[in-house]
């Protein structure tokens, strides 16, 4: 009787926390989107400031240019949402636009859905 009581109780909380991802997503969508202008303007501060949101600690510089530096064996392994956003911008020229929006999606959603 306890252990359907118990999974009654999980699956209350997973019905309650199904879309707590979306918040989330939609206010990393909005600040994505300002990524472009930030990148064009010549405010350094914000640029440090984007950089860091997007890359973390992970930068070196080489040729006067940041880089991000991957463990190796997981280029191809997005690890967050921005990785995400450089795998699907990389794949855009490759696959068909719907394609690759459905994995931004995905990647994106399961990461928040993970980091709740």
């Amino acid at each position: 009787m306890s252990k359907k009581k118990s999974l009654e109780e999980q699956i209350t909380k997973l019905e309650q926390k199904q879309n707590d991802w979306v918040e989330p997503m939609e206010n990393w969508l909005n600040y994505a989107q300002t990524l472009e202008k930030i990148a064009r303007d010549s405010n350094l501060l914000e640029k440090k400031v984007a950089s860091k949101e997007v890359f973390g600690s992970n930068l070196f510089l080489a040729n006067r240019e940041a880089r991000v530096c991957a463990p190796s064996g997981s280029e191809n392994k997005p690890k967050n949402q921005w990785a995400a956003l450089r795998a699907a911008h990389e794949m855009a020229s490759e696959k068909p636009e719907s394609m690759v929006l459905v994995y931004l999606y995905n990647s994106a959603r399961t990461h928040f859905t993970k980091n709740l």
